[in-house]
C-alpha cells in the first residue's frame, strides 16, 4: 500500500522533477478516491440513519472550529443524535472528546461507512475523503473563518493547483448549505466558491463564544496552561509563512509587556501561539513565568475569548476579536514582501480598523498612543461596511436547520 504522505515528502525534500513527481502523487490520490467510491457502493443498500451526523475538522484534526460548537449545541439540547467525529489516527490517543461523541479514524473503512449511512455531513474544509453522496444526505460546509484577509478560492485561482480547483468544484457540487456571518462573506461564497446553493445568514458558530460571559472560561484556560489567575493576557498569533525559521517568529515580549503595563495597568502574561502548520517550532522557545506556550492549546477561539490584547499579522483572528471590539494590534515586519509574494488581500492593509506596525518600535508606539474610543468607532464603521450580522446565535440557528433536515 502506497504511503501518500511519504511520497509527497520525498518529492519535496529531494526535488524530484515536479511535473513527474506531482503527476504520480495526484494520480495516486485520484486512485484512492476511486477506491473510496467503489467501497462505498457496498453501503448503498444500508439505510441512512436520519439521526446520525458526521463531523470533520481540517482533514481529521481535533475537536474544534465551527463543528465543535455545533456539536456542543446538539449535546446541550440532549437530542437523540448519533454524533460521529472523524479524527486522524495519530491524534486519537492524545485527544479528549465529550462522552456523547463517537470518534472514528479519519480515512478508514469505518469512516466511509459512517459517512455513507449518515443523514448529515458537517465539514469546514474541502472534502478529500468521502463516499458516494446519496440522494437523501445533507452536506453543510461551514468553512474555517468568519472573515478573512487573504484572497481565496476563485479569487486566488492563479496561485492554486489544478488538482485543488477540481477538488473545490467537486466539494461545492456536493454541498447543500453554506453559512455566513456578514454580507461580505455571503457574497464571497456566492461569487468565488464555485457554489450556487443556499447560503444561510446565520452567523458563525465558533464566534458565538464572544457574545457570552467568559469568566469561567478564562479560569479554565489559565489553569490548563498553568498560568496564575487574574492575569491580563496578550496573545501573539502570527500566521503561517513558507520558508521561514523560528527566528522570524521571535518577538521581544518583555518590551511589549512593559508597554502594556504602562498603558493599561495590571499584571500581564504573554502567550505565544504559532500556526498549527509549524506549532512544533514553538517548543524551541525559552519560556518563563511571563512567557507561555499556547501553540498546542486545542481551541484558538477559547484563547481569543480570554485574551485582552491580540497581536497578529494577517490572521482572520483579527476579525473575530473585533466582534466584541476587543483590542487587536497588527505587527507585520514583512508586509511588502507578503503582499507581493502571496495571494493578495481583500482589503488595503493600512486601512483596516486596527493599528498596524512593520517594526517593534512602531508596535510599541501604537500601544502608547492607543485610543480605545477611536478604535471602537473604526471597528463599528468597518462592520457597517462589510455588513456584519454576528450576534451569538449562529449555532442555534444551524442546529434548528439540522433538526428540520433530520425530521424529513
Amino acid at each position: 500500500m502506497f504511503n501518500i504522505k511519504l511520497i509527497k515528502k520525498f518529492i519535496r525534500s529531494h526535488k524530484v522533477i515536479s511535473a513527474i513527481g506531482y503527476y504520480v502523487y495526484f494520480s495516486l490520490q485520484s486512485a484512492k478516491r476511486t477506491t473510496y467510491k467503489l467501497i462505498s457502493l457496498t453501503f448503498i443498500f444500508i439505510p441512512i440513519n436520519k439521526n446520525k451526523i458526521v463531523f470533520c475538522n481540517y482533514y481529521g484534526n481535533g475537536y474544534g472550529d465551527n463543528a465543535k460548537y455545533l456539536c456542543d449545541d446538539l449535546r446541550k439540547q440532549n437530542l437523540n443524535f448519533d454524533l460521529v467525529w472523524l479524527l486522524k489516527n495519530e491524534l486519537i490517543e492524545k485527544s479528549e472528546f465529550p462522552k456523547e461523541v463517537r470518534v472514528v479514524e479519519y480515512k478508514s473503512f469505518k469512516a466511509l461507512y459512517e459517512m455513507a449511512t449518515a443523514k448529515v455531513w458537517i465539514d469546514n474544509s474541502r472534502k478529500e475523503f468521502y463516499p458516494i453522496k446519496r440522494k437523501n444526505q445533507y452536506y453543510i460546509q461551514t468553512w474555517h473563518a468568519s472573515m478573512g484577509l487573504k484572497r481565496i478560492e476563485k479569487d486566488a485561482k492563479e496561485s492554486l493547483s489544478s488538482s485543488y480547483i477540481k477538488l473545490a468544484k467537486r466539494d461545492s457540487q456536493m454541498c447543500d448549505l453554506m453559512i455566513s456571518g456578514s454580507r461580505f462573506r455571503y457574497n464571497l461564497y456566492k461569487n468565488s466558491f464555485w457554489y450556487d446553493g443556499e447560503i444561510l445568514k446565520s452567523g458563525t458558530p465558533r464566534c458565538d463564544l464572544f457574545f457570552h460571559n467568559n469568566d469561567n472560561l478564562k479560569i479554565k484556560v489559565l489553569k490548563e496552561l498553568n498560568i496564575p489567575l487574574h492575569k491580563k493576557v496578550v496573545l501573539y498569533a502570527p500566521t503561517f509563512r513558507k520558508n521561514v525559521g523560528i527566528d522570524f517568529f521571535k518577538i521581544r515580549y518583555e518590551e511589549i509587556i512593559d508597554e502594556l503595563k504602562e498603558k493599561f495597568g495590571g499584571d500581564w502574561i504573554f502567550l505565544n501561539r504559532l500556526h498549527p502548520n509549524i506549532a512544533e517550532l514553538a517548543d524551541d522557545f525559552k519560556y518563563n513565568n511571563n512567557f507561555y506556550n499556547a501553540s498546542h492549546y486545542s481551541d484558538m477561539q477559547e484563547l481569543l475569548a480570554i485574551t485582552d490584547v491580540l497581536i497578529t499579522d494577517y490572521s482572520s483572528s483579527m476579525f473575530d476579536m473585533a466582534l466584541r471590539k476587543k483590542i487587536c494590534l497588527l505587527y507585520a515586519p514583512d508586509l511588502d514582501k507578503y503582499i507581493n509574494d502571496d495571494r493578495g488581500l481583500y482589503f488595503d492593509y493600512r486601512k483596516l480598523p486596527f493599528n498596524s506596525a512593520t517594526s517593534l518600535d512602531e508596535l510599541k508606539s501604537n500601544i502608547q498612543e492607543f485610543d480605545l474610543d477611536e478604535y471602537k468607532s473604526n471597528i463599528e464603521s468597518f462592520h457597517q461596511q462589510i455588513g456584519v450580522y454576528e450576534d451569538g446565535g449562529a449555532s442555534r440557528r444551524i442546529v434548528d436547520r439540522i433538526k428540520e433536515i433530520c425530521e424529513k
